[in-house]
């Protein structure tokens, strides 16, 4: 179907997991595949209503006695062409990341040797924080064959956080040498412009 997003797809395979009311399916999101494909709740909502109005979904309200009336959506017939069609399809657009940690590295002639290295130890302490969750969750499926794909992406993350870490060991002496070169010559080069001032 034409004119639907990566996310309007992402919410479709997430209803067809689970049937869930937009609240519960904004935490199955983040839980699942928040680690490769954030959504925030404001995109859930939007998508819901939507796919909701194309037919796409269906939203049936189930009422409280205590509390307010919920929306529960589930996938319907065509939802599931849909999304069917969507994952037949090999053809995939290329990944673009943004990082806004590569960005302050590439920036990073501009800052302290200090600042060099507390930019590279919170970067180091948050991936090993992400790598030993991954790991858990990967660990707490192993025995769940129904849950194999799911365990596939966290082993990909694990794999991806490892990665970092091996990047930040062999990088982290070249940047702080180079940051220091860089605050000698920024020094040298005030002091150059002080002498020669009038």
């Amino acid at each position: 179907m034409g004119g639907l997003s990566a996310t309007s797809y992402v919410v479709l395979g997430l209803v067809a997991q689970r049937p869930s009311t937009g609240y519960d399916l904004a935490a199955f999101a983040d839980e699942s595949i928040g680690q490769f494909f954030p959504l925030t709740r404001s995109h859930i909502y939007s998508e819901l209503d939507r796919l909701d109005r194309l037919g796409l979904l269906r939203a049936r309200t189930i009422e409280a006695e205590r509390a307010a009336s919920k929306r529960l959506y589930e996938i319907t017939e065509p939802g599931l062409d849909v999304l069917r069609a969507w994952l037949d399809d090999p053809a995939l657009p290329p990944e673009r990341h943004r990082n806004l940690f590569l960005v302050h590295v590439f920036f990073g002639d501009r800052v302290s040797r200090d600042r060099i290295e507390e930019l590279l130890d919170f970067y180091e302490r948050s991936t090993r924080t992400w790598r030993d969750q991954l790991t858990e969750l990967a660990e707490s499926l192993a025995d769940r064959p129904e849950s194999t794909f799911r365990r596939a992406t966290a082993m990909y993350g694990v794999e991806q956080m490892e990665a970092r870490l091996r990047w930040l060991d062999r990088v982290r002496p070249l940047l702080i040498d180079a940051a220091e070169q860089s605050t000698d010559s920024t020094t040298e080069t005030a002091r150059s412009c002080r002498a020669i001032a009038p």
